[in-house]
Formats: structure tokens, C-alpha cells, sequence
């Protein structure tokens, strides 16, 4: 009996680790990437995008903080009619592609 016993509290603190763990992932922020055109329109998408004869740059969360600002950059923000899934932004328009 004493056997079972010393088995069960590794197991229980196993199982333990593996519920906070998964908690702990679940709650930490989706990586998002800021993707920018030529003409200093810039958003986040969670990847690369690509579109056929169109050039964009590529930005991590931090130099959207620092760059917000710049007059050179106009950033937009998504929503359901400016999703990156379907279309991206040049010369501060948007262009929808499906």
C-alpha cells in the first residue's frame, strides 16, 4: 500500500503542473506582427501576408508602441470591414481582396 501511495503524489503534482501550465499559456497575448506597406500604412496581422505585386515590412509588437506617433506612418486598426485575412491598406485605402 505504501507503494501506491508515493506513485499517486507524483502523478497528482504531474497532472497538477500540466492544468496550470495550459492556464498559463491560454492567458499569455497572441503574437501579433505589425505589417507595413511602402506607403507607411501599417496594421497587425497575427502572420505574414502576401499579396500578388505588393511589398510589405515587418514589425513586432514593441515598434508599433515606439512608432505610433512618427508622422511617417498611419496605422490602422482591424475590424470587420479592414480584415487582414481579405485585404490590405495602400495610400491609406483599403483594398479588399477575396
Amino acid at each position: 500500500m505504501e507503494h501506491a501511495i508515493s506513485y499517486r503524489k507524483p502523478i497528482a503534482r504531474l497532472a497538477a503542473a500540466a492544468v496550470v501550465g495550459t492556464g498559463l499559456l491560454a492567458a499569455s497575448p497572441a503574437l501579433a506582427l505589425i505589417t507595413c506597406n511602402s506607403d507607411g500604412d501599417c496594421w497587425r496581422t497575427e502572420e505574414r501576408v502576401t499579396f500578388p505585386n505588393v511589398t510589405f515590412t515587418y514589425h513586432d509588437d514593441p515598434w508599433w508602441e515606439s512608432h505610433k506617433t512618427d508622422k511617417t506612418y498611419v496605422f490602422h486598426d482591424t475590424d470587420p470591414d479592414h480584415d487582414w485575412h481579405h485585404g490590405y491598406w495602400v495610400k491609406r485605402e483599403w483594398r479588399r481582396i477575396d
